[in-house]
This record gives structure tokens, sequence and C-alpha cells, in this order.
């Protein structure tokens, strides 16, 4: 089997776009998925640095950047954006680049990955080859929108939460879906251990409410002896910031790293189902605790009182803001790397990979009613 690696369409899969985590998952998919023998086919734009076996080109960054209608590095852009909608003119376009070549490389018993869901429907939908052998799966669910009935979620959080999304209570024997768990994965080499030295709480994601600024800031109010930092896309501009939080913009690559291992803690409330959310793993790849809601992905990724504190009402992120200072950074750091590093979650894919392989050669094929 192959593996045919659809890219972010309103990225390019490289380490600046790491402020898209779906961008990001894509770059280290190739070389972890090759270290455990699997062929890897990126489709993307020039310029990417997915390390596969065979980079297709599907477009230059110029005619890219002209659908993609501003500069590449625009605040609170390309994200979940109106960039992300297959209706746009750069999706329409990618997709239809993308089938033109999955039509002249996709053999039966290969295998199409898709990272980012609905995004790539139209690059696969019909294509003759998924029904001459070769499958389709969703490779990294952190979202509740989905498309194929062959999945791959980030976390059981994100599983669960898509089952009731869809009104599913259980898995019958009879079906014809394939579900796995796997988590995230990180080049562990890219994040350095930090030693907490800013001695600040760190936020890190989308300006937004369902990430939790708004609690956070809340918490800065109530601990004005405390420094804050902000980080993430969005407009700061419609947020009250008190006078000991500080807002340093969007972070790309070696800057997060940076930001994160001089942080005393990342505070990262989300107040949705959170399918994974990555910071707080790469916060604890750099030895730095998070302060976290107590449910979600959450639960799988912050272990109570010793990787981190989840709390459920405002004084207990107020409480935690001090009692963070007891857990162990190495320890944070090590559970971290064995957990999440690309060694140990490739040998998982490559689990999964050959469960699907097995079910491709048996007749077993995903429905195509979608």
């Amino acid at each position: 089997m192959r593996l045919h690696l659809l890219a972010i369409p309103h990225t390019v899969t490289r380490a600046e776009f790491s402020h898209c985590a779906f961008t990001q998952k894509v770059r280290r998919f190739g070389p972890m998925m090759r270290a455990t023998g699997y062929r890897v086919i990126h489709y993307g734009v020039a310029g990417s640095e997915a390390h596969a076996d065979e980079d297709v080109i599907l477009m230059d960054q110029d005619e890219h950047r002209a659908l993609l209608g501003h500069d590449y590095h625009v605040t609170g852009a390309g994200f979940y954006g109106d960039d992300a909608q297959d209706g746009s003119a750069l999706y329409r376009q990618w997709n239809l680049y993308a089938r033109e070549a999955l039509k002249a490389r996709v053999e039966p018993e290969d295998c199409i990955l898709l990272p980012f869901g609905h995004a790539h429907a139209a690059a696969i939908r019909g294509l003759p080859v998924l029904a001459a052998g070769a499958s389709a799966i969703e490779s990294g669910i952190g979202y509740y929108d989905c498309l194929l009935p062959w999945r791959i979620y980030e976390s059981y959080a994100a599983r669960h939460a898509a089952m009731g999304r869809e009104g599913r209570h259980g898995v019958s024997r009879e079906t014809t879906r394939l579900e796995f768990v796997v988590p995230n994965y990180y080049d562990i080499a890219e994040w350095q251990a930090g030693d907490g030295s800013g001695d600040y709480i760190a936020f890190m994601a989308r300006l937004t409410k369902g990430k939790g600024l708004d609690i956070v800031l809340d918490v800065a109010r109530a601990r004005p002896d405390v420094a804050f930092k902000i980080a993430g896309q969005g407009n700061i501009d419609a947020w009250e910031l008190p006078p000991n939080v500080e807002y340093v913009g969007v972070l790309r690559d070696v800057e997060r790293a940076a930001f994160l291992g001089k942080a005393r803690a990342l505070m990262n409330p989300s107040t949705y189902v959170e399918p994974f959310g990555g910071a707080v793993v790469e916060a604890a790849l750099c030895g730095t605790p998070s302060i976290t809601t107590d449910f979600g992905a959450f639960v799988e990724t912050v272990r109570q009182h010793d990787t981190g504190i989840r709390g459920t009402v405002l004084p207990d992120f107020v409480r935690a803001v001090d009692d963070v200072r007891g857990l162990s950074r190495g320890r944070i750091r090590a559970r971290a790397q064995q957990r999440y590093g690309t060694l140990a979650i490739g040998l998982r894919y490559a689990e999964v990979f050959d469960t699907v392989a097995d079910a491709t050669r048996a007749g077993r094929f995903p429905a195509t009613g979608w």
C-alpha cells in the first residue's frame, strides 16, 4: 500500500506555517511513515517541505497566493476562515488539480489520506479507483464535521463526540466502518527543554472565547501580580487587556518552543470539546505544565496534578497559577516525548494502515454514497 497524502490547500507544507496544526501534521507525516517502511506521496504547492518519497506539485506559489487572495501571513487568516471552505476559488482549483493527479497515480490497494476532511471532498468524490480497490481515510480528525466512514481521530474525546453528533451509540459487527484513535505526533528535536525563566502564564491559540481567552483574562485580572502573555491569530483589539497582559502576536516555527519553554505554565481553558489541543502537548514537550478545562482531549493529554491541572470554575484556574510550580518539568517533558514522538506514533499509524490494507484486500471498501 502506498499512502497518497493531500496537503492543506490554504497553506504550504512548511515549518513557517506552524500556526496551523493541520499543516504541521502533513509536514511531519512523510518522514514518520517512511521510517516505518511505507511509501508516501505528497500533493501540495511548490516549495513544500514534506520530505515524502514523491512530491506532486499541484500549483506554483504565485497561483496559490493569487487564489488565496492575500499574503500568506495575514493575522487571523489561513485557518478556520473563508480560505478553508470547499466553495472558495482556491479550494475549487486545488481540488481539481488534486483529482487529476490522483487519477494518474493511485492504484488499487493504495490509500488516499484526507487530513482536513470535507476540504478535500471534491478531490476524491466518485474517483473511479475507489471502486476498484483503493481506499480513502480521514487521517487525523481534529474537527467534528466528518466526511468518510474510515477515520483516524486524534483523541477518544473526538471519536465519542463525533459518534454523539451522528446519533451513533455503538458499533455493529456488520458495519463497513473502520475507526481508530491515534494522537497527534511531533518531532521531539524541534521542542527544546525550557526552564520557565520568564515566569509568565502563556496562552497560545486562536483569540476566541471557544479557546477560553476570556477566562484567561479574568484570571489575569484576579492575579495582577502575575504576568500573562497572549499569542495567536485573531483581532486582539476586540479584547480589553489588563495591564499585566501582553500580546506577542502570531508565533511560528522555533518561536513557539521558546515562548512555551519560558512560561511558568500554558493556560488553555477551551470551552468546547477540544479534539486535541496541540499547544498543550507542545508545551509539555518543552517541560511546561498546562492549565486546562476538565473535559475533551485534555482528560487524555493532561494528567491531573502531574503534568498539569484541569479546572472547572474560575477559582480552580486562579489557584492553579501557583499550584503548577510544584510540578516536575523533567517528568512532564519525558512523558510527552514518550507518548507523542513520531517514533512511537508512527508505529501506531503503521498498525492502522496494516488493518486498512487487510480490509481492502478482503474486498471491504468504505461506503461511496457520501
